[in-house]
């Protein structure tokens, strides 16, 4: 019986030398700069190819929302379900603050309010209002897989 299979492994071939990533450590950094601009924690890694896919995808993704007048999630006083919405969109990176910017200015992000007196952008009475959102909320999601495929690969788990 192989050790795999001892530690209920299940049927798994691979054993612990080649590469399960036990020891091995990612720099936060590394994952920090992956989080801010999609794709990056790819290219430090010499995966180029993946990394323009990845962050031509997220970028798209997120346009798209902008264009559709979408709303990037902003934390709401009254409704703890919004912290939920608005990390999700905060997984865009700079890409998010870049919008939150754009559309409250220096002043707003600032100003006393924060986080409550911010505004998402958008324009709910637009056809698209809701699949912009949905866009800008998905692009967040998939830069955060983004990033958890740069720690699996600087640990070995991947290639």
């Amino acid at each position: 019986m192989t050790a795999d299979k001892s530690r209920g492994g299940g049927g798994s071939s691979r054993s612990q030398s080649e590469g399960d990533g036990e020891g091995r450590s990612v720099s936060k950094a590394l994952l920090f700069l992956a989080w801010l601009i999609p794709g990056l924690g790819h290219w430090i890694l010499g995966k180029r190819v993946r990394a323009l896919v990845f962050a031509s995808v997220i970028f798209a993704a997120f346009v798209t929302g902008v264009v559709l007048d979408g709303e990037i999630a902003v934390p709401q006083q009254n409704s703890p379900l919004s912290w939920f919405f608005a990390l999700g969109c905060l997984g865009n990176g700079i890409l998010y603050l870049l919008r939150l910017v754009w559309v409250n200015g220096l002043d707003g992000l600032l100003s006393s309010a924060f986080p409550y007196g911010l505004h998402g952008g958008g324009d709910p009475v637009a056809a698209g209002f809701f699949y912009g959102k949905t866009f800008l909320y998905t692009a967040g999601l998939m830069n955060l897989l983004v990033v958890l495929d740069v720690h699996d690969i600087g640990i070995g788990e991947k290639s």
